[in-house]
């Protein structure tokens, strides 16, 4: 008789547990998504294939606008850390998470070319490409010319408009892989963000670009979301990797052919690490913009 009583009891622990659980799962709540395509979209592949995240994907007024608002529509904004920042000043609305992109800039030029003369297109003009360029180079002997986006600079280059290009990764080496195909030998002949460092003195490897943006007060309903892009970030091999790209398309996330993507994945320099932990590269990065740290700006 004590043995049939313990395992009705055991029966209903196990009933409540799984209650329990279930209950869990129910009250994960929706949470929506705008980022810009190319390399801070695919930091978010973890969360793609969650039917509770929506991501919409938008260019550089749509992220303003939405970061402006002082009660914005968007659970989580990523956006480059400059420009949160400093609208974050002025809305007290989205709070800085964690940084997603250590910078993914490269110059591509013809193989021995010396970029420090010469011709050079660029994109990113008054924004990070652009000061982080010149932050890094002596640019007085380099014609350079800014394009709208980083697709009209790489057409520069491929064309012979210019004798080489600071491009974004992966288009960079989607660029040298289209030389080939038309004869052309092109290489990378700098990677930025090493000269950074070098430059900046900076713990992490490169620069705080792209960064996580959390409506205040939510980050409790955004956390499972941050774990899942955390965690995709750490633990996935190629092949996860392959697979959330092929799963989004190519055309959502903006970015060339998956395996390039994959290929570069080092080169594009995505890690999620906590604001909190690197607030002195967050000061000095900003501080090449002007931009002072609000108070509260960086979730503690």
């Amino acid at each position: 008789m004590l043995k049939k009583y313990f395992k009705l009891f055991l029966g209903l622990v196990l009933s409540l547990g799984l209650v329990a659980c279930s209950s869990k799962e129910e009250t994960k709540e929706p949470v929506s998504i705008l980022c810009p395509s190319g390399a801070p979209a695919l930091a978010l592949l973890g969360a793609t294939n969650d039917e509770n995240v929506s991501i919409e994907y938008a260019n550089a007024d749509v992220l303003q606008a939405e970061l402006s608002k002082t009660d914005g529509d968007y659970d989580i904004i990523v956006a480059p850390t400059n420009l949160g920042a400093k609208l974050y000043q002025a809305s007290q609305t989205y709070q800085l998470e964690a940084v997603l992109t250590w910078g993914n800039l490269y110059i591509v030029g013809p193989v021995d070319f010396d970029f420090t003369t010469g011709s050079l297109a660029a994109f990113g003009e008054q924004a990070v490409p652009q000061l982080v360029f010149n932050y890094c180079y002596d640019t007085e002997n380099l014609d350079v010319t800014y394009y709208s986006d980083v697709a009209q600079a790489q057409q520069a280059l491929l064309t012979g408009q210019t004798q080489c290009a600071l491009l974004a990764m992966p288009v960079a080496q989607a660029t040298i892989a289209k030389a080939k195909e038309n004869n052309m030998e092109l290489t990378i002949l700098s990677d930025v963000q090493k000269v950074f460092k070098e430059k900046s003195g900076f713990k992490q490897e490169g620069y705080p670009q792209a960064s996580l943006f959390v409506k205040k007060d939510k980050i409790e309903k955004v956390s499972y979301v941050l774990d899942e892009i955390s965690s995709f970030i750490e633990n996935s091999d190629e092949t996860a990797i392959s697979d959330a790209i092929e799963a989004e398309g190519i055309e959502n996330l903006g970015v060339p052919a998956k395996e390039i993507c994959v290929k570069t994945w080092d080169k594009q320099n995505i890690r999620y690490v906590r604001a909190n932990e690197v607030k002195d590269e967050i000061e000095n990065f900003l501080s090449i913009f002007k931009i002072e740290v609000a108070e509260d700006l960086i979730v503690e």
